[in-house]
Parts: C-alpha cells; sequence; structure tokens
C-alpha cells in the first residue's frame, strides 16, 4: 500500500530542482546584439531588459527607423540566448525528455 510513497519522493525531488533551476534561470542573462554590432543588450532570465548600449557611430549616421529596427533585433536575439538557456537547463532536469505544458513554466 506504501509502495507509491517512492514515486512521491521522486516528485518532490523533481518539484525542488524545478524550483531551483526557476531562480537561476531568474539570475541568469544573456547579450545580444544587431547583425553589425552597434546595438548590445542584455536580457535577465525574466525576459526584462537589463542593459541597451548604443555605439556613437550609429546614432550620428544612422536614423531613427534604422536604430529602432537594430534594438528590436538585438533584444530578440538576447531573448532568444534567455529561451535557449532555459530549454537546456529545463532538458538537464526531464533527461530530455519531451513534457508537454514544461515550457509553460519559463514563460
Amino acid at each position: 500500500m506504501l509502495k507509491g510513497l517512492g514515486d512521491l519522493g521522486q516528485i518532490m525531488k523533481l518539484q525542488k530542482e524545478f524550483k531551483n533551476i526557476q531562480k537561476k534561470l531568474q539570475r541568469s542573462e544573456s547579450q545580444g546584439e544587431s547583425k553589425d554590432g552597434s546595438v548590445k543588450v542584455m536580457v535577465n532570465g525574466e525576459y526584462c531588459l537589463t542593459g541597451l548600449q548604443i555605439d556613437e557611430s550609429l546614432l550620428k549616421s544612422a536614423d531613427k527607423k534604422k536604430i529602432e529596427s537594430m534594438i528590436i533585433s538585438a533584444v530578440n536575439n538576447a531573448v532568444e540566448k534567455v529561451k535557449e538557456y532555459a530549454a537546456s537547463e529545463m532538458g538537464r532536469l526531464t533527461g530530455g525528455l519531451n513534457i508537454p505544458g514544461i515550457s509553460n513554466f519559463l514563460k
């Protein structure tokens, strides 16, 4: 009758590891940049922009639309890196298993 408690213990262990990974992801940061590297951004594990650098020469030579486009490109690049890192960490926890809905916890 108590045979199922082993599974419960395993689930509790996974839950604890999952929470540790969530904390690790929240503390992480990824840098993204525009294609030419003139715009660089930092995004944390909660997908919040934490830093922005725009090369001085770009500010002098580019128009507003180009700068805006480069910022968007850099942010998207950083967010993609955060997502890849999160997927990698979760893959370590799940042993590569594709668990439906697990990625929803990372958004």
